[in-house]
């Protein structure tokens, strides 16, 4: 049987030239590189591979680890030359898994996780290279951004940072993000450079933000112009959704090793503390019916670029919102190929299933949100999902008083 999964190596290709970049230049706009940017371009495909991982996490950046054989069948030769000269990040990594419809019968390919190649390590004793890679928000964790725009709704401000950051020396990112009815401020004080990633995940994880996830697809596959493309997209609000797969249950296609219970963050009195100007503004927010079940705890969030007392309340209630139980953590490992589709739990969509265990000690039964989803590849091409989660109702607001 085929091996179901073929990883492809591209390189950034330039789509303009340097020598137009000069804003004066009157072909500056439609040949500039500093507008028209990069896109990666396919170098090789059907790279052999003898271990692949891959994995997504909530408000997190996705990672991959691929680790390519140095030595092998002679048919294989060609595609490793091809990687002669491959360096950390100006290459990029595509996994493609290929899987049976069934309804056709026909077998169909999708790629299920691509980004920047960042580090490598070269084994000369097993004869391996291991590439490890980000998926493409790690870009904007190097792209940065001052001054400020006030009361923006929240997308707009999403597409306005990818926008400014593609027309300067970018990697075309696209946006589809949705509309949430909420503005916010979006600041950097004098001197000042903020990482657009972190900014773009603090901006999301908050009950009146929204989930954050990044698409890939192929353009031209099977040609020799064939390319990545990536979509930065966006759910309106912080509601999970259903996940398009049956239930989890333990000992029928998934296992239960563990569930985790952590206290820690139990809470009832919320501060949020900001800034507008030299001036600190400090909301608080009670949990009073837990204040009548357990000690007095609070939590203090400190937010040094927020002066909007809207926002600052929304953190208060975020973080009271977490801390009104305890969180319970289970984790899972799915059966082999008990998803043909992993992409179908992304912990980035605000995915929820629900979970059937019964541990002889306690029972569960109840929907969790995955918050992190790490895909295994076995030698004969079997895949396995080890999933973590929480529960559902650390997503919601509650009624504290």
């Amino acid at each position: 049987m085929r091996h179901p999964y073929e990883i492809r190596i591209y390189r950034w290709k330039p789509m303009g030239d340097w020598r137009y970049d000069d804003p004066a230049h009157k072909l500056h706009k439609t040949h500039s590189l500093k507008v028209k940017g990069f896109h990666p371009y396919i170098v090789a495909r059907g790279v052999p591979a003898v271990d692949i991982t891959y994995s997504r996490r909530l408000d997190s950046i996705g990672q991959a680890q691929v680790t390519i054989p140095l030595d092998g069948p002679e048919e294989w030769r060609p595609t490793l030359g091809r990687l002669a000269d491959i360096e950390p990040y100006r290459y990029c990594l595509g996994i493609v898994r290929t899987s049976e419809d069934p309804g056709s019968g026909r077998e169909e390919s999708q790629l299920v996780w691509a980004g920047i190649i960042w580090s490598m390590r070269m084994d000369l004793e097993t004869r391996v290279l291991q590439l490890s890679a980000r998926d493409w928000l790690s870009f904007w964790e190097n792209r940065h951004h001052t001054g400020r725009i006030t009361d923006i709704e929240q997308a707009e401000i999403i597409r306005q940072v990818v926008l400014s950051g593609n027309r300067n020396w970018g990697i075309n990112t696209e946006t589809d993000a949705a509309a949430t009815g909420r503005t916010r401020d979006w600041q950097a004080g004098p001197g000042e450079w903020r990482e657009v990633a972190s900014d773009l995940y603090d901006m999301a994880d908050d009950l009146s933000g929204f989930f954050l996830t990044v698409d890939s697809r192929i353009v031209n596959e099977g040609t020799e112009d064939e390319h990545l493309r990536h979509v930065v997209r966006s759910t309106k609000d912080r509601t999970p959704v259903w996940a398009a797969v049956p239930s989890l249950k333990d000992r029928i296609n998934c296992e239960i090793p563990e569930i985790y219970f952590d206290g820690s963050q139990v809470t009832n009195v919320s501060y949020a503390i900001g800034r507008s100007g030299n001036l600190p503004v400090r909301r608080r927010r009670d949990n009073t019916l837990l204040r009548r079940e357990v000690p007095v705890r609070d939590v203090v969030g400190r937010y040094d670029s927020v002066g909007d007392s809207r926002v600052l309340d929304s953190r208060a209630e975020t973080q009271l919102a977490f801390g009104a139980r305890g969180i319970r953590v289970p984790r899972i490992i799915t059966y082999p190929n008990a998803y043909p589709d992993p992409q179908l739990l992304d912990p980035n969509l605000g995915i929820k299933v629900r979970v059937e265990a019964d541990t002889g000690f306690l029972t569960v039964e109840e929907p969790f949100v995955v918050t992190e989803a790490r895909v295994q590849v076995e030698g004969d091409g079997s895949d396995r999902c080890e999933l973590t989660l929480v529960q559902e109702t650390l997503f919601q607001k509650g009624k504290w008083e």
